[in-house]
């Protein structure tokens, strides 16, 4: 069997982005499109991001943000006041049919392709009410660990927004990285391809209208707006004179 497969993580309420993306994957001839969950939060469309996703039928497991809006932000402890705000702010953009469709989507992901069980999920889980380990199992190493101790041969995953690759005893983790946090006009998914047994895994790059983000995020009010804009955007407020 072959099959060609779509993966993208991290939108972040990058409308413009997540536009192009879907876009160009209508041209690559996709079986199916994976999200790897944080749709909303910190972006200024977490709406119009997840008609998208709903739109083009995509297959999608949560991340942290998607839970923060399901469960509360409770299961973060160390969530400060503005964050809160912030996801207060989220959950009054979003509606009933959201949060149906977000109740259906399962925090992982498998599906079976020839010999290879491939697992997609925001990032490693545990037991936990909080599903995600920390991303500071990265720095530690421990992270090796617990690959080995997933059932599947590729492990494609997001939440860690910069892209890394892991290999260790025949099983492959792979970071997409964040489709939407960039800071310039520039964004990117993931394409699999398996034909027989041979795997092709490629990062394609994508244009999104940048200036359009911009101006729709400046003129867009939130919480904790400035200080996300700087960090994971590269959006300077101007103050004007």
């Amino acid at each position: 069997m072959n099959k060609k497969i779509a993966i993208f993580s991290d939108i972040h309420g990058n409308y413009q982005a997540l536009y192009e993306i879907l876009k160009d994957i209508k041209k690559q001839k996709i079986d199916n499109i994976y999200c790897l969950g944080d749709v909303i939060g910190i972006g200024p469309n977490p709406k119009e991001c997840l008609d998208l996703i709903m739109k083009n039928n995509v297959n999608m497991v949560l991340g942290n943000h998607e839970l923060y809006y399901l469960k509360g932000t409770n299961i973060e402890p160390t969530m400060d006041d503005e964050e809160k705000q912030h996801h207060k702010w989220i959950s009054e953009q979003l509606n009933d049919q959201h949060k149906e469709f977000l109740k259906e989507c399962p925090v992982k992901l498998n599906e079976q392709i020839n010999k290879y069980n491939i697992s997609f999920q925001h990032f490693l889980l545990n037991n936990d009410e909080y599903p995600f380990d920390d991303l500071e199992i990265i720095k530690n190493g421990t992270i090796e660990s617990k690959i080995n101790n997933i059932d599947s041969d590729i492990i494609f995953i997001g939440h860690e927004h910069k892209p890394f690759e892991i290999n260790i005893n025949k099983k492959r983790l792979i970071d997409v990285g964040s489709s939407g946090c960039t800071k310039d006009e520039k964004t990117h998914y993931i394409i699999l391809s398996i034909k027989d047994n041979r795997i092709n895994i490629k990062r394609k790059n994508v244009i999104y209208n940048r200036k359009e983000f911009e101006q729709n995020f400046n003129n867009t009010l939130f919480p904790d707006k400035e200080l996300i804009g700087k960090i994971f955007f590269g959006i300077i407020k101007q103050n004007k004179e």
